[in-house]
């Protein structure tokens, strides 16, 4: 399959719902709410449905990203936009993923 909006391959729907997971696990993984849980203040199920909602909303936006023709994204966008945070700090890259990918590197690098 194609991608209306150019040529590039369209991701299949499971690598996108993959992708979603592996994203949740990674912004959740030693973070504030995982302390939160760890500290006893969210359960389990409230940490699991915490983890569901945000991959979901992860999923959703990359499908219509990924998936749907830039007239359906661009209209999930201006919706979303909304909601955008005036009041949160602007993103900086993630020290903590930053380490993991050295240490990947690391580890590939002596493995060869």
């Amino acid at each position: 399959m194609f991608n209306p909006n150019g040529t590039e391959p369209e991701m299949e729907d499971q690598n996108i719902k993959k992708l979603a997971l592996i994203l949740s696990a990674n912004c959740i993984r030693q973070s504030v709410i995982e302390e939160c849980q760890k500290n006893g203040q969210i359960n389990d199920q409230q940490l699991g449905q915490f983890n569901k909602e945000m991959s979901d909303r992860l999923y959703t936006f990359l499908t219509y990203l990924l998936q749907k023709p830039a007239e359906e994204y661009s209209v999930m966008m201006e919706a979303m936009a909304k909601h955008y945070p005036e009041n949160w700090e602007q993103p900086e890259l993630s020290q903590l993923i930053l380490q993991q990918q050295i240490q990947m590197a690391s580890s590939i690098s002596a493995q060869h």
